[in-house]
């Protein structure tokens, strides 16, 4: 059972899942606290991003080689970090800098922006190179 959850990538969904509730609350957590836990934003942040890269690579490798589906669109994460990443650049507005977003939030947001995009790509490629062979 253990092999089974690595084969269907099932791991590495529950794994991102995981990672971007608790990355997401701990970024705002850090903001409301005035960047009181800065220190650990960019080693979570390390991790964050190398297990959304595994599992965004395990599917698209699967994807060409048309093993994969895609079931969970990547449409929840990019809202989900527009909402954050937005609320958050409000907040520090209308509290005239009092509460400051870490560089490295915006520079995630980028990366899930980036991923999804190149995700979004490849996936219309694929369904053209598909309906070629069909």
């Amino acid at each position: 059972m253990g092999d089974l959850a690595f084969k269907d990538e099932k791991i590495w969904r529950i794994l991102t899942n995981f990672w971007t509730f608790i990355f997401i609350a701990f970024l705002v957590m850090d903001f409301f606290s005035g960047n009181m836990f800065d220190y650990i934003i960019a080693p979570a942040s390390v991790i964050y991003i190398g297990i959304l890269g595994l599992y965004v690579g395990t599917k698209e490798f699967d994807r060409w080689y048309d093993l994969h589906e895609s079931l969970h669109p990547g449409e929840i994460f990019v809202i989900a970090w527009t909402v954050v990443i937005f609320g958050l650049i409000i907040l520090s507005a209308l509290m005239n800098g009092g509460h400051k977003l870490s560089s490295e939030a915006v520079a995630d947001y980028i990366m899930v922006l980036s991923v999804f995009a190149l995700t979004q790509k490849s996936k219309k490629m694929h369904q053209r190179k598909k309906s070629i062979k069909h």
